[in-house]
């Protein structure tokens, strides 16, 4: 049988039987603990975890009874303690119950200030709406005295801190089996006197959505040599009234109005809480602007950075281009260089934003235009309007692998990190040892300039003498692919 899906059937199970006699935080779950802990020695031994799980409907038999208690006794001295056994019933919180914790956090937490007063949260704390005072399963005062003894434990100073708040709350999630969603987020917002109407906190896969929606609008009016950054800056500039460089949550809507970006509020408020560094209210644009630029490939490195960010490669694009060239073969890199010397009518090894993006669909390249964008910025060096072509290819080379920043330059440490002599041959026939082999191949680097650093220009040449001794164009192609660890 599938131990891990029976183990989680029965602690599920276990939650179930414990809600249902009332156990709503781990402090009542310990007591369910000591009550079958017989002989009071702090832990659970065979017999009495045996006759726990069955005064509380659960049945196993010899072989499932053995397997379930050694997945709780981690140790694996023969005992359960309350620590094993509390760690191995606990879940992490699910994304809708995590939501709503955080939901009641941001609203109680007014000041964003990352910590609530104590008394605050006792008299905000509204004791008739939890769900076993309004059943009469419990009095309002029993349910006090919890709620003040296991989220007061964690006070520091006489105030509660984000953390502390939703670790009282995984605590209290730890004792609700997996179909009481709906009673955890009665729990919470009903004791906090919310709605669910108005929760604030969004996934964070919907905000990745939203940021892309919005990076999209802001590159369709991005035009020739600005960045993402620049556009959505000048925007928000025209919303910030007191020149101060910041805007407010109604400013910030209206400016992502105007690029047609119409949210619901609590994803507005989300996003807008997310570039709220500070919490005070007010969103630093250029902060915000110097992420859009991030998401367009940024600034140009070789230029003074205008929001001070380092420009990322875009791998996914470059990836996506590396596909179609090897579908093509050996001479796939090849053939797109001759494609682009062609169409380059000035012979000055550059392309615009048309002729590059020409010689790639003829090339066979399909790119959005989000895509298209993030590479020809990211290869356009100098933010003229135009890539050097022979740069664009040395980047999608085996080189890039090496050359993380793209500065043209890698250390010998990085080479040697790399390099694979498995398949030399006078490794492969015995001559040499690995050892002797990378020493060999080590040596041969850095010439130009005694630096520890090995430039294009030497990585070049090298495979300029070693092409000269291969005939094959596929087997050249399969000596570099496999020297460094190339798909």
């Amino acid at each position: 049988m599938d131990w891990r899906n029976r183990l989680d059937q029965i602690k599920n199970k276990l939650k179930l039987q414990l809600h249902a006699r009332g156990v709503d935080n781990i402090t009542q779950m310990q007591a369910i603990f000591d009550e079958y802990d017989i002989d009071k020695s702090g832990t659970l031994d065979k017999l009495e975890f045996e006759e726990m799980l069955s005064k509380l409907g659960i049945f196993m038999t010899t072989q499932e009874l053995t397997a379930v208690y050694n997945q709780f006794d981690k140790n694996r001295d023969g005992h359960i303690s309350y620590d094993e056994f509390i760690n191995t019933v606990k879940t992490d919180m699910n994304e809708k119950r995590l939501a709503v914790v955080k939901h009641a956090w941001q609203t109680l937490d007014e000041s964003a200030s990352g910590k609530i007063s104590w008394g605050k949260l006792q008299t905000a704390y509204q004791v008739e709406a939890h769900p076993r005072v309004r059943t009469r399963e419990k009095k309002s005062e029993s349910v006090r005295a919890e709620f003040v003894e296991t989220l007061g434990k964690f006070q520091v100073g006489g105030f509660i801190s984000e953390q502390a708040f939703i670790q009282y709350y995984a605590d209290v999630n730890a004792t609700l089996p997996a179909e009481k969603d709906d009673y955890f987020v009665d729990l919470v917002l009903k004791t906090w006197g919310l709605s669910a109407t108005n929760q604030v906190y969004v996934t964070p896969e919907r905000t990745k959505q939203l940021e892309d929606i919005i990076f999209e609008k802001i590159r369709q009016r991005t035009h020739g040599a600005d960045d993402e950054g620049k556009t959505v800056k000048k925007i928000f500039k025209h919303f910030d009234i007191d020149g101060f460089g910041t805007i407010e949550f109604k400013e910030f809507k209206k400016a992502l109005e105007t690029l047609g970006c119409v949210f619901r509020d609590n994803e507005l408020q989300s996003l807008f809480t997310k570039f709220d560094a500070n919490g005070n209210g007010k969103l630093d644009y250029e902060e915000f602007a110097s992420f859009i630029a991030r998401m367009g490939s940024g600034n140009n490195p070789n230029v003074n950075p205008v929001f001070g960010i380092t420009r990322e490669p875009p791998n996914q694009v470059i990836d996506k281009i590396k596909v179609t060239l090897k579908a093509r073969g050996a001479h796939g890199i090849r053939q797109l260089g001759q494609v682009f010397r062609r169409i380059d009518n000035s012979k000055d090894h550059k392309l615009d934003r048309t002729e590059f993006q020409w010689g790639l669909r003829e090339n066979g390249h399909v790119l959005s235009p989000s895509e298209f964008e993030r590479i020809f910025k990211y290869f356009d060096k100098n933010n003229d309007g135009k890539i050097d072509y022979d740069e664009f290819l040395r980047g999608i080379r085996g080189h890039q692998k090496l050359d993380k920043t793209g500065d043209q330059k890698v250390t010998i440490d990085d080479l040697k990190g790399v390099y694979d002599v498995s398949f030399h041959p006078k490794f492969r026939n015995g001559q040499l040892t690995r050892d002797q082999i990378l020493s060999e191949f080590l040596a041969q680097w850095d010439t130009l300039q005694a630096d520890g650093t090995v430039h294009f220009a030497e990585f070049e040449d090298y495979y300029k003498d070693v092409s000269a001794s291969i005939d094959d164009d596929e087997y050249f192609e399969a000596v570099i692919r496999s020297a460094w660890k190339l798909a």
